[in-house]
């Protein structure tokens, strides 16, 4: 099997973190920059081009609004549904701070109808309703391996061995699945993954864990358009 994760674009609050180096105004479910989205219609272009290495299958998007307005122009440019995933998320969930506090809340995200509006190709889960998707609380990062593991492994499940999946999720998180595909029970260090980038990852016949094909790839941006 092979997968292919994509992070997204640039987001108001990665803006607002790279010129305050604050999360103070940060937004609960923060959409792309003009920036953020200019690099995903460059993704979406650069895979009608057939940029990457093999055919898709399958593409699923993490629910939180970065992710899927980044994921719509690869839905188009695969003419595949997109499939919202509701554990592919941010570490820690969604979550909404106390500016004055920094006490932090579980937020429930963007409700189906504004979701439904970025893509008419996204298929949401069951219970993503007016109120938002996340049912959940506050995730400590502990728990974050976890989650991984069993999004991959449910995949996995879903999907046969010859099949390529894509997932569009964020830059933490994404730590946590390349620690999976490759069984590195620990991580000292930290992977830099830019928005947009592409990793790949396959399976190696009689192997265990996975090969990392490419990590961070960016075939698609001029340096201009390149953040973290």
């Amino acid at each position: 099997m092979r997968f292919v994760v994509v992070r997204h674009g640039q987001s108001t609050n990665n803006l607002l973190w790279e010129q305050t180096g604050s999360e103070q105004g940060r937004h609960p479910d923060t959409p792309l920059t003009g920036t953020g989205l200019a690099q995903a219609a460059r993704l979406g272009e650069a895979v009608a081009g057939g940029v990457l290495p093999w055919p898709v299958d399958a593409l699923y998007c993490s629910l939180m609004m970065r992710a899927v307005q980044t994921a719509a122009p690869l839905a188009e440019a695969l003419d595949l549904p997109l499939l919202g995933h509701p554990d592919i998320h941010e570490v820690g969930g969604p979550y909404d701070m106390d500016a004055a506090t920094g006490t932090m809340a579980p937020y429930r995200g963007a409700g189906a109808a504004d979701l439904r509006a970025v893509s008419a190709r996204l298929v949401l889960p069951a219970d993503a309703g007016v109120d938002g998707w996340y049912r959940g609380e506050l995730e400590p990062v502990d728990s974050a391996a976890a989650r991984a593991a069993s999004v991959v492994e449910g995949l996995r499940a879903a999907h046969g061995e010859d099949e390529t999946v894509v997932l569009v999720s964020h830059g933490y998180f994404s730590q946590f699945l390349f620690r999976h595909f490759l069984q590195i029970e620990r991580m000292t260090g930290w992977l830099e993954i830019h928005n947009t980038s592409v990793s790949l990852y396959e399976d190696v016949p009689d192997r265990p864990g996975m090969r990392a094909v490419r990590v961070n790839w960016l075939p698609h941006l001029p340096d201009d358009l390149v953040t973290y």
